[in-house]
This record gives structure tokens, sequence and C-alpha cells, in this order.
């Protein structure tokens, strides 16, 4: 049995493989994160938010905006009207979870409200312009599939910077292999 019809759509592949790994690589990370101290969460690193809490709070903010801003164009799909999303409407919104477990259970809801409105999304619409205003007033406009590869790839980028920070410390952390969720069992 395959994973994926090839008649599928290619949006819904690509963005239900993304969805899959940004969850696997946040449960890997964070299973990395758990065993240090709530003092190595939050010491500076030079990064530019600071320290590993910083990033994980500024990368799950954005996620959240951006599942906002998407439920502006989608706004009958039932993921992205889940209470999570709140407030409605873009203006950008920051959100801090000063306990790991906190973050570490918003993590997972958000991840499971990407996959689940990736599978559910009339993906013939991801060609369709998104346009908002950004946090510095600035009109933005982007196709939906454009917008979705950035927030899988700027996900990526701060795992990364995450990843880095571990590596110094001397805390083991690959967890960032995409083909993990790409290997097609041999029974398919």
């Amino acid at each position: 049995m395959s994973l994926y019809s090839w008649t599928m759509d290619y949006d819904r592949r690509h963005f239900a493989y993304l969805a899959r790994y940004n969850r696997s690589a946040n449960q890997q990370l964070l299973g990395h994160l758990a065993v240090l101290s709530a003092s190595e969460l939050v010491k500076p690193h030079g990064s530019y938010y600071g320290s590993i809490q910083g990033i994980l709070d500024h990368a799950i903010s954005s996620d959240i905006n951006w599942l906002r801003r998407f439920r502006e164009l989608f706004s009958s799909d039932e993921p992205l009207l889940r209470s999570r999303l709140l407030p409605t409407g873009t203006a950008w919104a920051t959100y801090t979870f000063p306990h790991f477990d906190d973050y570490r259970r918003e993590r997972a809801v958000v991840d499971a409200i990407f996959e689940d409105w990736v599978a559910l999304a009339d993906t013939s619409r991801f060609g369709e312009i998104l346009a908002y205003t950004d946090f510095r007033g600035h009109p933005r406009r982007y196709y939906v599939r454009d917008a979705l590869d950035h927030v899988f790839n700027h996900q990526t980028h701060h795992r990364g910077q995450i990843s880095q920070i571990l590596d110094a410390m001397g805390v083991a952390n690959d967890f960032s292999n995409l083909t993990s969720v790409a290997e097609i069992p041999a029974d398919s």
C-alpha cells in the first residue's frame, strides 16, 4: 500500500512531507533539549534571539502568526479555526513559554495544526496570493505555496541555530534527517 497516490496533487504531497518532517524534527529536538536545565535553556548564547528558549519562542510565534495569515484566505478550514490561533486578524502576536513543558505541548499542537490543515486544504488554491501587512507595517504579497515553503524552511533555519548551540555545549543532537520521513517501506 502506498502512502501517496501519484494522482494526488503535488502541493498536498510536498507540504504533507514537510509538515511530517517538521513535526518529527521538532519532537527529536525537544527530546534533546529535555535533558537541559531551565537555566541552560534561557542562558544567552550570542544568537539573535539570545537563548535557546528565545529561539524556540520566536519560531513558534512565527508559525502561529503564519497560520493566522493563512486563515485569512482559508477561513472555513477547521484546523485554522482552532482556539490556539487567537486573536483573530493578522496583527503580529508574540507568544512566550517560560516553562519548557508548556512549550513542548504547544509545539505539538501547532505542528498538528499544520499537518491537519495541509491534509484538508483545497490545495488548488495554493497558487492564490496571500496579502498582509508585516509587523513593520510593510505590505507583503506571496503565493500561498511559497509562503508555506518559507514557513518550513524558517523552522529548519532555527533548528540549525539551536543545533549549533547544542554542539558547542557538547550535547548530542542529530535530528535533521529529512529522509527519515521520506523512506518508502519495502512492502509499499
